[in-house]
């Protein structure tokens, strides 16, 4: 039984508007007759947002983090089609848009 005035997250609840003001939980990307379909930073499970922030090596393939988002298969089809440094870039800025970072920021900054 909870105590009186603690204060009780339903995250279902909180879920639900979450998803209706950002209008969906995916961001579409088109690439000639075809569509990719990334997951939104708010909807990334934890799991991936801790392999995401463990990527530091700047040896590491930067479309690795779209991987880690979506699959690999559809990262290397991606990439098959021609995607630019500028096209990675241009995912990236809106999937941190969506997660509130702003430039100079990054979704793997630790606090």
């Amino acid at each position: 039984m909870s105590k009186p005035n603690r204060k009780r997250l339903n995250l279902e609840t909180l879920r639900a508007q979450r998803m209706e003001a950002q209008g969906g939980k995916e961001l579409e990307v088109g690439l000639g007759d075809e569509t990719f379909v990334f997951p939104l930073a708010s909807w990334w499970p934890m799991t991936t947002v801790k392999k995401i922030r463990a990527l530091k090596n700047a040896d590491e393939d930067v479309t690795k983090i779209l991987a880690l988002i979506s699959s690999d298969e559809q990262v290397d089809h991606l990439v098959e089609l021609g995607l630019t440094l500028g096209d990675f870039q241009d995912i990236m800025e809106a999937l941190n848009e969506d997660a509130g970072v702003t430039p100079g920021e990054s979704t793997s900054s630790s606090d």
